[in-house]
């Protein structure tokens, strides 16, 4: 009796240890996440002013979260497509946590509950990953490890700061909350812990959607256990309970995944349920001696579901696969989708990509997954296929990367404690803590990385620019949409600010982020690569708006893009060009290129319109000047090895300004001709073309020779109507800003007054 006390003692002690140490960890993740609150709070990124605006409807509504309205347009203005997100779980906690604030505090509540969701996030992400690893290998150290590697991991920074709402990294925490559960489920023999596993499941579901993965990893981490000969009758209930809570609580999500709203999700789980079932069965009733023919046999049933699944999917008209997860599987079919193609997000990535999110975590995870093979249970088999897809397809789409960091970190763990257990068996206790300082060294390491990507201001504030400096032009802008236009504008702009003017600014779009209606996309890249002309031909054909002025009008509509413009103190005035130097920061060299819609039209958008790049883009431009820089610094190279040095470093400043070497037909379109009116208009300075000054060599160096003006533009369909200017770096002789400009569209010969605004 003595003994027990003793023990229970001693365990009880334990547990507060390890709570202190996994909270010393979890303030750890909030603080480096929390850096980016020393910049002005607001939501970031591009989706998460979606799940924001889906959070206050569902107040609004009082928690129901069937009052969302339709995501995506189908056709304008016909109406929408009815295509109800299958992320609306993460909203609608929001929502949830927001409502018994929101009758004294209305929408601040909902804001303020989406601040701290983030750092709620970054705590639970650490639980998560240490109760998972502790339960599976019962250590401590490992536990810790995974722990430690979810707080630090850059990976969760670049879209986990505050007001980030990343659906897909909830999706991952709550996988490992199930993965918990059904560990312990099976280990302690009680499968009613299976049907509590169930709950985080539905929870990671409904946040994250990604219900096709979660369904085909646990399919195949069912099929391992068969493999190996671990399936017995407790797995079997644990994991059926689990599947039964999961389909019943979906079926009542308002969206494509429910077992009552979809196709079956919830019957695939229990179908998987019966298959583990069926091999117990089977060890019952097949006799020994051919038992091993027992994995045939549900092979074979299993390839026949498959096939019958495949068929019934085609004779419905159904892709089995859908697309996103398709193009991972298959990473050509990518090239073949023209968005696809354009997307940042779903380029493959690089091995030293994968390093740099992940860190030594990843060569970690390998060794995980090999004692997970030698070793587990269902749960462990499940977080194995995790690993495994979710960095295989994170090296296909890099969209998957913050969820990939939650199964990541819990084999690193694993690995860990793998690698220490086998160098202890040999008597060493010298290597494992050489190991483990060398884990700490790297998490060290990750953590600065994550401090440096955590301060750093949201993409909004940033103007979606690639470097860290605050800038309010595209602020400035919805709010002018949001507060000096009809609430029945219609706005277009290119797909990637949708988000921006449907929730900031408060007005309908062509386009948006998850818009799926391929068409407008493609007409709004053809729109804006043609004259205006054919633009507005096709906003009266297709879209049924007549222009401002016109004896048909009814809808105000809008034309909206950004770009960085520069403005150079020459020696013959004050020039204008169009995009940011080259050698930004440097003195200017007459080179420009583009981080916003200019480099856009004449890359993406030629890839969507489906028109050759060549018609927009002269590459020989660029083969002129490479040539005049060689045969001007060439023969001085040869002997003098910094003109060497000077001369490729100018050769990549002309290939970077690629996007400006236009051809006529790029400077008749109408994305140029709107960025060059809207300049030409501000203060007299003339716009330069690009490639119409070029260096020269003299005895004092390197001389940039003038430029020519551009003749002046005058839209007649389209007028500016607001454009939004703010100072973002400067240089010896220049200041680069950020441009956002609105056009109206309007009848020839109709005036509208500009407004100029100056940050």
């Amino acid at each position: 009796m003595q003994s027990l006390k003793k023990s229970s003692t001693i365990l009880r002690k334990s547990n507060i240890v390890d709570a202190t140490i996994v909270a010393a960890i979890s303030l750890v993740s909030i603080l480096i996440r929390g850096v980016s609150a020393s910049y002005p709070l607001t939501i970031n990124g591009f989706d998460s002013w979606y799940l924001f605006y889906n959070a206050l409807l569902i107040a609004q509504a009082h928690g129901n979260w069937y009052a969302v309205p339709p995501d995506v347009h189908a056709w304008f203005p016909y109406g929408y497509f009815i295509e109800l997100g299958d992320t609306i779980g993460l909203p609608f906690l929001v929502a949830l946590f927001s409502l018994p604030f929101f009758s004294a505090f209305g929408a601040n509540a909902v804001y303020t509950v989406t601040i701290f969701f983030d750092i709620a996030l970054a705590g639970l992400g650490v639980a998560a990953a240490y109760i998972s690893v502790s339960g599976i290998t019962k250590s401590r150290i490992a536990g810790f490890i995974a722990a430690a590697v979810i707080a630090v991991s850059p990976a969760l920074t670049y879209k986990n700061i505050i007001g980030g709402l990343p659906k897909d990294s909830w999706g991952g925490v709550f996988v490992l909350f199930s993965i918990y559960l059904l560990n312990y489920a099976i280990e302690k023999k009680k499968p009613l812990y299976g049907a509590i596993a169930g709950v985080p499941l539905f929870l990671a579901e409904i946040t994250w959607g990604g219900s096709t993965y979660i369904d085909l990893s646990l399919l195949a981490g069912a099929f391992l256990l068969i493999l190996l000969n671990r399936n017995d009758e407790t797995t079997a209930k644990s994991f059926t309970l689990m599947a039964i809570v999961t389909a019943f609580l979906t079926s009542f999500a308002p969206n494509s995944i429910g077992f009552f709203s979809g196709l079956a999700h919830g019957f695939s789980l229990l179908l998987i349920g019966a298959l583990l079932f069926f091999d117990v069965y089977l060890k019952q009733i097949i006799p020994r001696e051919i038992s091993e023919s027992r994995t045939l046999i549900l092979t074979a049933i299993i390839v026949l579901i498959i096939v019958i699944g495949i068929l019934g999917l085609s004779f419905l008209g159904i892709s089995p696969i859908p697309s996103r997860y398709y193009a991972i599987v298959n990473p050509f079919f990518q090239f073949t989708v023209p968005i696809d193609r354009t997307v940042a997000e779903y380029i493959p990535q690089s091995i030293t990509s994968m390093i740099q999110d992940f860190g030594v975590a990843l060569f970690l995870s390998i060794v995980g997954m090999y004692y997970l093979l030698r070793q587990s249970s269902l749960a462990g088999l499940w977080l194995l296929v995790l690993g495994v897809l979710s960095i295989y397809g994170t090296s296909e789409q890099p969209y998957l990367f913050n969820y990939t960091a939650y199964m990541i970190a819990p084999l690193a763990g694993i690995g860990v404690y793998f690698i220490v257990n086998k160098v202890r068996e040999h008597g060493n206790k010298l290597i494992p803590l050489l190991i483990l300082g060398i884990v700490g060294i790297s998490l060290v390491a990750d953590a600065s990385a994550a401090i440096v990507y955590s301060y750093e201001p949201n993409e909004i504030l940033t103007s979606a620019s690639p470097y860290p400096i605050t800038n309010y032009a595209w602020v400035s802008a919805l709010d002018w949409l949001n507060s000096k236009t009809p609430e029945h504008s219609f706005v277009m702009s290119w797909w990637d600010y949708g988000y921006w003017v449907e929730v900031i600014g408060n007005r309908s779009v062509i386009d948006e982020n998850n818009t799926l209606n391929g068409t407008q996309i493609k007409l709004m890249a053809e729109m804006f690569l043609n004259n205006e002309s054919f633009a507005a031909t096709v906003l009266e054909k297709d879209f049924h708006l007549a222009p401002y002025g016109s004896p048909n009008y009814t809808i105000p509509a809008y034309i909206v893009a950004y770009d960085a413009v520069t403005l150079v103190n020459s020696s013959t005035g004050d020039e204008w060009f169009i995009g940011y130097p080259t050698d930004l920061g440097g003195e200017f060299l007459g080179y420009t290129t583009s981080l916003g819609d200019i480099g856009k039209a004449f890359g993406a958008m030629t890839v969507i319109a489906g028109y050759p790049i060549s018609e927009y883009l002269n590459s020989s431009l660029i083969l002129q000047e490479e040539e005049s820089l060689n045969s001007s610094l060439a023969p001085l190279a040869q002997t003098n090895p910094s003109v060497a040095s000077e001369l490729s470093t100018l050769e990549s400043y002309v290939g970077s300004a690629y996007p400006f070497a236009w051809t006529q037909k790029a400077y008749q379109s109408l994305i140029a001709n709107m960025f060059i009116e809207a300049l030409q208009g501000y203060n007299g300075y003339p716009v330069i073309a690009p490639f119409s000054s070029s260096l020269s060599i003299t005895s004092s160096g390197i001389q940039r020779t003038p430029g020519t003006p551009l003749e002046p533009v005058h839209l007649m369909y389209f007028q500016p109507v607001y454009v939004s200017l703010y100072p973002w770096i400067t240089g010896p002789d220049y200041q680069t800003y950020i441009m956002v400009m609105i056009y109206q569209f309007v009848q020839p010969g109709t005036i509208i007054n500009t407004t100029y605004v100056y940050g």
